[in-house]
């Protein structure tokens, strides 16, 4: 990718790209220098310089009486992503929260394979961390373990590094699988109730794991007004669980 294009993609418009190049060509140039040379009218090259000198792109001294300008370190435009990144981090839940007020409109997402997995696996991640979830609902299978035995089994760390409980329903054929412990309960369904298919209750998000068939695939509903639905089903599941230990 070319220089002018790639800072046009940053966010550079046309006659700031032109005169940055040109900066980048020459330890100093006077106005009339960058007007001749990028053929941008005076007037626009002093506009344009003032816009790059408030980004803190540029800088400006005065020799022999004639105003000079000149480029601070190009490291400025990885600082100021940065800058950009942590802020937009920092208000990314009350944006996420503003999202969530407005109409719940079910978005639908499918990753498939190996990488699919774990793409559906770290949006689990992803969201408890962002949203501060502190608790999720779960069904699974062996699978799960079986399909990603090294990588799994450090999600299931780094889940409880942000102190997720879990509440987990396993298949009566899974109780060597996870045992409970003080970030999961663990219950499971009788014999006659068997299924195939791992869910993750997170937020408003929804993700099923499959590993039936040629592919394995990952599928993540994201609304608000569908996720209550399967929590509360989760829950009555729950409950009735409960009675059958008593």
């Amino acid at each position: 990718m070319e220089i002018k294009q790639a800072l046009e993609l940053y966010g550079f418009t046309k006659n700031e790209t032109l005169i940055y190049v040109h900066l980048l060509k020459r330890l100093e140039s006077a106005v009339f220098d960058i007007a001749k040379s990028t053929g941008i009218p005076r007037s626009t090259v002093y506009i344009t310089l003032e816009s790059l000198k408030k980004q803190g792109f540029i800088s400006q001294f005065r020799k022999n009486n004639v105003s000079y300008f000149t480029l601070e370190s190009p490291n400025r435009l990885i600082s100021l992503l940065k800058q950009k990144e942590a802020i937009m981090n920092e208000i990314m839940p009350q944006i996420q929260a503003l999202t969530s007020q407005s109409i719940d409109t079910p978005v639908a997402k499918l990753f498939t394979g190996t990488n699919g997995v774990k793409a559906g696996l770290e949006d689990i991640l992803e969201t408890l961390n962002n949203q501060k979830i502190k608790q999720i609902f779960a069904t699974s299978q062996p699978d799960l373990l079986k399909y990603l035995p090294k990588y799994f089994p450090n999600w299931l760390k780094q889940r409880e590094n942000l102190g997720v409980f879990t509440k987990l329903i396993l298949p009566a054929n899974a109780k060597k699988y996870l045992d409970t412990n003080i970030l999961r309960d663990v219950r499971y369904l009788p014999e006659k109730f068997p299924f195939t298919c791992s869910v993750t209750i997170y937020g408003n998000k929804l993700a099923f794991f499959s590993f039936e068939g040629s592919e394995p695939y990952c599928v993540i509903i994201e609304s608000k007004s569908i996720t209550w639905m399967f929590a509360q089903f989760f829950s009555f599941a729950w409950e009735m669980l409960a009675r059958d230990l008593r």
